[in-house]
C-alpha cells in the first residue's frame, strides 16, 4: 500500500485523469432581465446552489451588451418590463443567438402571450419557454439543465 497525506490507497487502485479544461461555447451564467427583486433573489439563490453565475439586468439597461459580454447559457426575462419589455429582450437574444434558451415570464395577460409567439416566429427563436410565473424549482432546474447541456457549459447531472 502507498500512503499519501495519510490517505491509504490500495495497490490495486488505478487513478484516472479527468479533463478539467473543456472548450465551452458559453459561460455557466444565467442573465435575468427583471426589475422584480424577489425574482432576482430566488434565481440568484438557485443558480448559486447549482454552481451557475447570475447576472441580474434591470430592464432600463440594454441586454444586448450583457449577452455579448457573458455569452450566457440562458436568459430569464419578464414580459412586462418597465424599460425594455420581454419582446425587446427576445429580439436582442435573436441577434445574439436565436437558439439560446429563454424562459419568458408572461404574467396573466393572455394577449401578451400572442405577442411573444409572434416575436418567436418572426425572429426564428427556437429556445423559448413560456411560463405565467416563475416555475416550481424542479421545472426551473430542468430548464437550466437543458440550457447548460445545449451550451456545453454543463457541470451538473440530472437527479
Amino acid at each position: 500500500m502507498t500512503h499519501v497525506n495519510t490517505i491509504v490507497i490500495p495497490d490495486s487502485f488505478t487513478p484516472i485523469e479527468i479533463a478539467t479544461q473543456a472548450v465551452v461555447a458559453c459561460e455557466a451564467v444565467v442573465v435575468v432581465v427583471s426589475d422584480n427583486t424577489e425574482v432576482g433573489s430566488v434565481l440568484d439563490n438557485i443558480c448559486e446552489f447549482l454552481g451557475f453565475g447570475v447576472e441580474i439586468v434591470p430592464t432600463d439597461i440594454p441586454v444586448g451588451p450583457m449577452l455579448r459580454r457573458h455569452r450566457p447559457m440562458a436568459v430569464i426575462a419578464e414580459l412586462e418590463g418597465r424599460g425594455q419589455d420581454g419582446c425587446h429582450v427576445m429580439m436582442q437574444v435573436a441577434d445574439h443567438d436565436p437558439g439560446l434558451p429563454i424562459l419568458m415570464l408572461t404574467g396573466n395577460e393572455p394577449g401578451l402571450v400572442g405577442a411573444v409567439d409572434a416575436v418567436e416566429e418572426l425572429w426564428n427563436l427556437t429556445g423559448v419557454t413560456k411560463s405565467r410565473v416563475l416555475p416550481e424549482i424542479g421545472h426551473l432546474v430542468e430548464f437550466l439543465f437543458r440550457a447548460g447541456r445545449r451550451g456545453d457549459c454543463m457541470h451538473m447531472m440530472p437527479v
